[in-house]
């Protein structure tokens, strides 16, 4: 994991595909913390705009997404939008591409552990999202198969 901006030669080939051109616009050139009000304006879009991005943008901005929910900078009612969506990405990318995330899954396990302990923060509806902690069971036993 490295922790500085993506650069254009870390977004290459983003211009061969329409949604990661598009993520380009949106990301590239900003920090985690530049990203807040995007992410505030629509977190469903930001967040299936990270399912695009090469990988190495993938790995710095994936934390943009859980920083803005652990910071509680989503909009009054949103905040279980939010971990839906980090949550639903974070499978999704184990399942069909592992090798992007694996190297940054140690740093993001915290984040997703604190989110399933305080459902109540984010007022997340077990009837809308499922069980959070029973998903995040799921990312770590698919985590710990992807280890051996």
């Amino acid at each position: 994991m490295h922790n500085h901006i993506p650069t254009e030669q870390d977004w290459e080939g983003y211009q061969d595909d329409i949604d990661a051109r598009y993520a380009y616009e949106y990301f590239f050139g900003k920090t985690i913390y530049e990203l807040t009000e995007e992410f505030r304006q629509s977190v469903i879009e930001r967040a299936d705009e990270l399912r695009f991005m090469p990988v190495r943008p993938f790995r710095y901005y994936i934390f943009a997404l859980s920083h803005f929910i652990m910071e509680d900078n989503y909009l009054e009612g949103e905040g279980d939008m939010a971990v839906d969506c980090l949550f639903t990405l974070v499978l999704e990318k184990l399942n069909e591409y592992p090798e992007n995330i694996l190297p940054v899954m140690e740093r993001l396990l915290p984040s997703l552990q604190f989110m399933a302990d305080n459902v109540e923060r984010y007022n997340i509806s077990e009837e809308i999202y499922g069980s959070v902690p029973n998903r995040l069971q799921t990312i770590l036993q698919r985590y710990r198969m992807l280890q051996h």
